[in-house]
């Protein structure tokens, strides 16, 4: 008797996956998806100097039944990325998205930051679902209604990394909703901001 209520401590019954969450939270971040048509962006500073925002690469995959429960359920996976370049500064931006019924993935977005001619690089990782930093090394605060080079982006997410490693190293960077990056600024107080976009 006592081994039979050891071996059926053992066992537990998972929960059924909530399909219809998980397909409201898989639209939602689709919804934080750069179009692939803006592929350059005019930034300036605040001393009018200005360089080129390069989309470099951009994709979307989706992949079928990724996890299943053991009510019969199964949910797949989405995942979008978007590569950009700076004409001047020796920088290369990356933003992943995924969404994923699999909770050790779940619903993010991620940033990388390179420079390229010391190649440091930093990343931080928002959870769509906490509304937190997956990482302690940065801090996620959601902008409305911000006015950047005189367009108003109805939701920005910045990343404001705790660590830099020299005054012209990024500091912030600002992604907008449907957009995809408009700003970012340096340790040093300078920055770049989108004024112009261009297929």
């Amino acid at each position: 008797m006592i081994l039979l209520a050891i071996a059926f401590s053992g066992c537990f019954e998972e929960d059924c996956l909530d399909i219809e969450e998980l397909d409201q939270r898989t639209e939602e971040i689709k919804l934080w998806y750069a179009p692939d048509s803006i592929v350059y962006k005019t930034l300036v500073d605040r001393y009018g100097m200005s360089q080129t925002l390069t989309m470099s690469a951009w994709n979307t995959h989706h992949w079928d039944d990724i996890v299943e429960d053991d009510c019969g359920n199964t949910y797949g996976s989405t995942y979008f990325s978007v590569q950009y370049n700076t004409s001047l500064s020796p920088l290369h931006f990356m933003v992943d998205i995924q969404g994923s019924g699999n909770d050790a993935d779940g619903f993010y977005l991620k940033l990388r930051v390179t420079n390229t001619n010391s190649h440091n690089h930093k990343s931080s990782t928002y959870d769509f679902v906490t509304k937190t930093c997956r990482e302690k090394n940065a801090r996620v605060e959601i902008l409305k209604q911000t006015d950047i080079g005189g367009t108003i982006y109805d939701t920005i997410l910045k990343i404001e990394f705790d660590k830099t490693f020299s005054a012209n190293d990024v500091k912030s960077v600002y992604y907008a909703k449907g957009t995809g990056i408009v700003k970012y600024e340096l340790e040093n107080g300078n920055g770049f901001w989108v004024v112009e976009e261009r297929i």
